[in-house]
Parts: structure tokens; C-alpha cells; sequence
């Protein structure tokens, strides 16, 4: 198959799920936090591959290594909590910890905190540790993110995926310089058709099963799902690669 036809292939799925997306979240309503969450990471997951398809619609790829980290870890995220209600502790705990660690920054030449005094981070950095121990329950640190990839059952997402991607993302040049053709493989910025065919395959694939989480984690138009899970069986035919959230294609 020629690469024009397998890219108009794709934008097709790709509008596929936009349709039965739309179609979803009609009526959609979260009545907790922990449905507020689950449904704020479906949007994150949804709005970070919409930025990833326009890049690979401008030919670009060098973006969505890291876009695409951040869209898997917050399905990890969002499969967690549909797993376990409890999970919501501790989602909330990763991001208090993040403030404690910001505030542990404090200096009275950082810019950055020119409109507080020391005892002012100093009060919040101990009632930012109350709230962690709280909400740990007497732990000292969140899960860790292979802790959270194994909770989600995604342990392979971990090894594989994850893992891959972190290469990008960390500016290997050696990852680097495999997404190009041609001699000068750095310079030349039209990444290979296979590294774009899977940027493709797995953002969509990633979105659809995002969404089916979130619609069995709400309750919500379950007979919609079966239409998601066709886009994804779609894709798959037509893309040779690993899927972000399925396994071995």
C-alpha cells in the first residue's frame, strides 16, 4: 500500500473516533472527584493526540515522543482509578508531593518566589507534608510510575512503550537520528514512514481505549464501545506495529 493511501487510511480512522467521540460524551456528567478525575484525563489523553495528529498532518514527528508519554501515563492514570477508588488519594498525593518539592526550591534570589518570604514557604511546605501524609496514610512517597503501569496492568506498556518513548524524549541521538531517512539523518527533518505509521496507529489507539475506560469506569453508552474497539481493529489491519494500550498486534 502506497504511504498517500495509508496516511488518508488513518486521518479516516482518526475521524471515525472524533464522530463516536462526539457522540459519547453528549450528556456525560461526573458526580465525584474521582469521575472528575477519570474525565479531566480522558480530555488530557483526547486534546494531547488531537496535537499529535495535526503534527503528523504537517509532516513533523520530533513533538510527539513526549506528547504521546504524557497522553499514556494519564491513561495509566485514569485506568487506576477506575480500578480502584482509593487511587484518588493518591493521584492527589503525586501532585502535592510535586508542590513540596517546588517550594523546597525557595531562595531569596529566585525570581520565582519573589512575592513570598521564607516563613511563608516554609508554613506552606509543612502544611503541603500534612496534607501528603493524609492522604498516604502515614506513607512517605506516592506509588512510583512503574508501580502505577503494574496497578493498571500495563506492565509491558512499561518495558516496551514507555520505555521507547522515554528515548525521544531524553534526546537520544541514536533514537534521534533512526526516525529519519536519508544520509543526514538528523538534518533531514521528514521522518521515516513506518515511525509516523506508528505515531499514527498508537495515538489512535490510545484514544479509543481511553475512551472505552472512561465510558465502563462512568457506566455510560456502553454500546459504543464495540464501535471504538472496530476503529482500533482498523488500524491494526492496516499498521504492523506494537499498540500503545493492546498488546501485539
Amino acid at each position: 500500500m502506497e504511504w498517500c493511501d495509508m496516511r488518508a487510511d488513518f486521518l479516516h480512522n482518526w475521524r471515525s473516533y472524533v464522530k463516536i467521540r462526539n457522540q459519547a460524551i453528549v450528556g456525560i456528567k461526573f458526580t465525584d472527584r474521582r469521575e472528575q478525575l477519570i474525565c479531566g484525563l480522558f480530555s488530557r489523553v483526547d486534546g494531547l493526540s488531537q496535537e499529535i495528529i495535526k503534527l503528523l498532518k504537517s509532516e513533523g514527528s520530533l513533538g510527539c515522543p513526549p506528547m504521546m508519554r504524557s497522553a499514556l501515563e494519564s491513561y495509566i492514570d485514569l485506568k487506576c482509578l477506575k480500578k480502584d477508588e482509593k487511587y484518588v488519594y493518591e493521584f492527589e498525593a503525586m501532585h502535592v508531593d510535586s508542590q513540596i518539592k517546588y517550594y523546597k526550591a525557595y531562595s531569596d534570589e529566585n525570581i520565582w518566589f519573589k512575592e513570598m518570604s521564607e516563613a511563608e514557604v516554609n508554613l506552606k511546605i509543612e502544611e503541603l507534608k500534612e496534607r501528603k501524609n493524609d492522604l498516604l496514610e502515614g506513607r512517605k512517597k506516592p506509588m512510583r510510575l512503574k508501580e502505577r503501569f503494574e496497578m493498571a496492568e500495563e506492565s509491558h506498556a512499561y518495558d516496551t512503550i514507555y520505555h521507547n518513548l522515554s528515548n525521544f524524549v531524553h534526546s537520544s541521538v541514536v533514537a534521534l537520528a533512526n526516525q529519519y531517512d536519508g544520509k543526514n539523518q538528523v538534518l533531514n527533518m521528514k521522518p521515516k514512514e513506518s515511525q509516523t505509521n506508528y505515531y499514527y496507529s498508537s495515538t489512535i489507539n490510545l484514544c479509543c481505549a481511553t475512551l472505552i475506560e472512561t465510558l465502563e469506569a462512568l457506566g455510560h453508552k456502553e454500546h459504543i464501545i464495540d464501535e471504538l474497539q472496530n476503529v482500533m481493529k482498523a488500524v491494526n489491519k492496516k499498521a504492523r506495529c506494537v499498540s500503545v494500550t493492546r498488546g501485539e498486534v
